[in-house]
């Protein structure tokens, strides 16, 4: 009788994007601990700058409120390059404008995780995000 020997899953790799470096640190060390690669950026152009050269990536966890390109002007420029819309965006913000979150919902945005957040909710929506777009 022939075992089949199962590859084990594909490492995914996440694009953290934060403007404050403390922040971003220690989302990238919480996702690594629980087997995700990270790749860190400090604001929305940067982040739009990498994942244009990284197909690899398979997710985008942003903050809202950024200088220089917002969480929300990131998402619109990744749905709008159909070389790249297909990743999923996950904002995790302080921000909690309802028509801000409505917005965002139908750009495109796979989930809004507001902060502070619990880590058994945090990790089901990234899970969530990466299994269905």
């Amino acid at each position: 009788m022939r075992r089949s020997i199962k590859s084990p899953p594909m490492k995914k790799t996440i694009l953290v994007v934060e403007d404050f470096a403390s922040i971003r640190d220690f989302v990238c060390e919480i996702l690594q601990r629980k087997g995700y690669d990270t790749v860190g950026a400090a604001n929305g152009t940067h982040a739009y700058q990498l994942l244009a050269g990284k197909p690899e990536v398979n997710l985008v966890l942003t903050d809202y409120n950024m200088p220089d390109c917002t969480g929300f002007e990131l998402l619109q420029k990744i749905k709008a390059n159909p070389s790249i819309a297909n990743v999923p965006v996950v904002f995790l913000t302080t921000e909690s404008n309802p028509d801000k979150m409505r917005a965002a919902k139908e750009a495109g945005l796979s989930a809004w995780i507001k902060k502070p957040y619990r880590a058994e909710m945090f990790f089901s929506q990234i899970e969530h995000a990466l299994n269905n777009g």
